[in-house]
């Protein structure tokens, strides 16, 4: 697995992640789908999109690449069929692209690590609206470069690259009526991020 540049028991919520981690260990579960991402993975309901697939919610608000890469034994935890990825939003605008690059590989390795017979799913990172109160720290240009990046490791990792970006930008923006705060989805607005990934839900396990 990767290795974080920094102690991870310096993070604050060190112990609360062991304490998330081992409480889903002796759950004994066994998941079709992980959705593993920060709070706009923690806002979706996708379980009322595919009442039939046992899906585990991994999202954690404010996550960032470091916080994910410290996570990935939770995937494991829940063994999963298939793993949808979304990262990199938090933290991104003081990330070069060459950092946010080395992150973003670690964190897929290390996942790949823990459960090496899963579908990885590598979902774009989506537009912000900086023209609201969340958004106002990010770029589109910057945000295009890394989802260029993310698909790029994706090809070169074996992972399914999932564009939900096209989605839902428009000339690079995320619609007002479509986010509360210029990141962060209104309930309705997941309604086309579930239908793009049913095809990949809905698919065999097997390669």
């Amino acid at each position: 697995m990767g290795i974080m540049k920094t102690d991870p028991q310096k993070r604050g919520d060190y112990w609360c992640i062991q304490g998330w981690t081992n409480t889903l260990e002796k759950l004994h579960l066994d998941v079709d789908v992980v959705f593993f991402g920060n709070s706009i993975t923690r806002g979706s309901s996708f379980e009322k999109y595919f009442p039939n697939v046992t899906i585990c919610n991994l999202g954690y608000p404010g996550d960032n690449l470091d916080g994910m890469l410290l996570r990935v034994n939770q995937i494991k935890a829940v063994n999963p069929e298939k793993v949808f990825v979304m990262a990199g939003i938090n933290g991104l605008y003081i990330q070069t692209e060459q950092v946010f690059t080395e992150k973003y590989v670690t964190m897929v390795d290390s996942i790949k690590q823990v459960v090496p017979n899963a579908k990885i799913y590598l979902q774009s990172i989506l537009p912000v609206n900086p023209s609201m109160k969340d958004g106002k720290l990010f770029n589109k240009e910057k945000i295009a470069k890394c989802n260029d990046i993310i698909r790029i490791v994706a090809g070169q990792k074996g992972c399914i690259y999932v564009d939900l970006y096209r989605l839902y930008a428009v000339n690079g923006i995320m619609p007002t009526e479509l986010t509360r705060d210029g990141i962060h989805l209104f309930p309705e607005s997941y309604d086309r991020w579930a239908e793009e990934i049913r095809k990949y839900i809905e698919e065999p396990s097997d390669y």
